[in-house]
């Protein structure tokens, strides 16, 4: 028999078989393995908010309209930021949309704070046909469109949350209390007081307590802390009857709270 090729391999036979199928096997599995490592590698970076993952994500947002919008609002609004996706649909809280036509029948006026592009100003308008409704959403591109959309309703206005003004009989707050749900759970952390602290939500709770007139209603549903535990707590009188928050809920101190439940409707004390 000839000597072995280079690298060892024979031409033909079992041996050369064996190798050209350990080859094939690596070809087909390292890309995956690769892509895994990773992976992993990522979400390890973005657990600790390593600079390198955040200049990834950067890149992730720049081609889109909508990404380039939520990163300018990231940069000019950094602070104030909570929920950071302007995903919306238009009867996506039904049910809390007609309970809040039952406890608060006669709102005048209502603000719904994050109303993002605006299909929840439509669902609040056919609960309340009377009322003055304001929308309040930080994203630039996300106000627009929400503008565009109630532009035939002269009762709606759309604004900057700097720009609310007045008192509210009604307050929605809906799946806007809160920072990156997925990723927090993706990367299983139980201390969430670096990437959205509480004093953020207390301060906007507080804002909302200041804003609701006597006896005036808050909503306020997939939040990561409890209004239960804000600083205006003792004004605020949950609703018996209002649905029950569950997990993930976290703690003042940031962290993970076990079995927590938390109301949805509060009434302001008189």
């Amino acid at each position: 028999m000839g000597p072995p090729e280079r690298g060892g391999y024979p031409r033909s036979g079992p041996r050369a078989s064996r190798a050209l199928a350990d080859v094939e096997s690596l070809r087909q599995q390292s890309p995956v393995d690769w892509r895994e490592s990773i992976r992993k590698r990522i979400k390890a970076g973005r657990a600790r908010q390593a600079l390198w993952v955040r200049a990834i994500d950067v890149v992730r947002l720049l081609p889109s309209g909508e990404g380039r919008a939520l990163l300018w609002t990231r940069l000019v609004h950094g602070g104030e930021v909570h929920q950071t996706t302007p995903f919306t649909t238009e009867e996506r809280y039904p049910d809390l949309f007609d309970l809040s036509a039952t406890l608060a029948p006669g709102a005048a006026r209502i603000l719904s704070f994050g109303c993002s592009t605006g299909e929840e100003l439509e669902a609040i308008r056919r609960r309340f046909p009377k009322a003055e409704i304001v929308g309040a959403e930080i994203n630039p591109r996300s106000r627009r469109i929400a503008a565009r959309r109630v532009n035939g309703d002269a009762g709606t206005t759309v604004v900057s949350p700097k720009e609310i003004q007045g008192s509210f009989n009604l307050i929605f707050a809906l799946a806007v209390l809160q920072r990156k749900p997925h990723s927090i759970e993706e990367l299983g952390l139980d201390d969430i007081s670096s990437h959205y602290p509480f004093a953020l939500f207390d301060a906007t709770v507080t804002e909302f307590s200041s804003r609701l007139r006597k006896r005036g209603l808050l909503c306020v549903i997939n939040a990561q802390y409890r209004v239960e535990d804000s600083s205006v707590a003792k004004l605020l009188q949950p609703i018996a009857a209002s649905p029950a928050m569950t997990a993930p809920l976290f703690g003042p101190d940031g962290k993970r709270m076990c079995q927590a439940i938390a109301k949805t409707f509060f009434r302001k004390r008189s």
